[in-house]
């Protein structure tokens, strides 16, 4: 097994120069806008090439709402085990000019204003023509996968969900049900084995169905920690060998290690894209040609009070 944080991955011994049905495939982590002024230009230094399909987490609702999530309590707010985060709803001008093609919204703070900071999310994201995938007005809806087509005409489905082991942490983030509104969330039971392989196979079997190429999104891992829990390879394992193209993973809000399995990429958590305060990060390119893997390439970034810096 190859895990490695920088550098070119290359799928193949060789690299094909000629560029008929290549297009890219650009993803990076979670957008973090709390606490930042909407006129920042979040992606003045640094956004992929109009031509490549951009995908990021939004972890934060842009909302103004002022009814906030009853399922995080005040106690656990002050002892900071929870946190309750939103983003003005000028921030979907600055996720336009950042390209952004697509966006999960399978995250632990989706839902911290509710229903209504939920509608008002899509609305501004539906307006914007950016597509979404990990939320909606029902299950149905959360579990639905995002379609976006690259430049050769490859259809691509994205799908996010919140991958917690603790029951009780993913109630509190507000499962979607049939009536309910709500994230998508999703867990290993039994950390491997026939039953996860097939339950996990229902979730790429039902994208495959809308397009050529199958990328799950979870939000899984511990927070601040540099390598991937044991779940998250193994459940990223499996999402490869039941049919998943690749595996885009967030949440912890550090870079961990990226993978080449079976040939497909998996990218265990991105770090922050965009945050209010400042750190390293990065982004990856990821190369097709038509629906066939050929290479993946490390984009070092920094941020900066809620600005994205390329970083040399």
């Amino acid at each position: 097994m190859i895990i490695c944080t920088l550098g070119i991955f290359l799928s193949k011994s060789y690299q094909d120069s000629h560029s008929e049905g290549v297009w890219k495939m650009v993803v990076a982590g979670d957008m973090m806008l709390n606490n930042v002024s909407p006129a920042v230009p979040v992606f003045g230094k640094w956004k992929p090439v109009k031509e490549s399909v951009f995908y990021a987490n939004l972890e934060i609702p842009l909302t103004d709402t002022e009814k906030r999530t009853a399922r995080k309590s005040a106690e656990e707010i002050a002892r900071r085990d929870q946190f309750i985060l939103k983003a003005h709803p000028g921030h979907i001008r600055n996720l336009v000019n950042g390209n952004l093609d697509v966006v999960s919204l399978g995250n632990n703070h989706a839902m911290d204003w509710g229903s209504e900071g939920l509608n008002q999310t899509i609305g501004l994201l539906n307006e914007a023509k950016i597509p979404y995938c990990g939320a909606g007005a029902n299950w149905k809806e959360a579990v639905e996968p995002a379609v976006v087509t690259s430049p050769t005409g490859i259809k691509i489905a994205f799908v996010s969900h919140l991958s917690f082991l603790n029951p009780s942490s993913l109630h509190k983030c507000t499962p979607a049900t049939s009536k309910e509104p709500g994230i998508m969330v999703l867990t290993l039971r039994n950390k491997s084995g026939q039953e996860e392989f097939e339950r996990l196979k229902r979730v790429v079997d039902r994208a495959k169905s809308k397009a050529d190429l199958v990328v799950i999104c979870p939000h899984w891992g511990i927070e601040k920690q540099p390598k991937p829990a044991p779940y998250q390879v193994s459940m990223a394992h499996l999402y490869i060998d039941a049919g998943a193209d690749a595996v885009v993973g967030n949440h912890p809000h550090v870079l961990q290690p990226a993978e080449i399995y079976k040939g497909k990429p998996i990218f265990y958590s991105l770090g922050n894209l965009v945050n209010p305060g400042g750190g390293i990060t990065a982004a990856y390119e990821v190369k097709y040609r038509e629906k066939e893997f050929q290479s993946m390439t490390f984009i070092p970034l920094r941020y900066s009070s809620g600005r994205i810096f390329p970083r040399r």
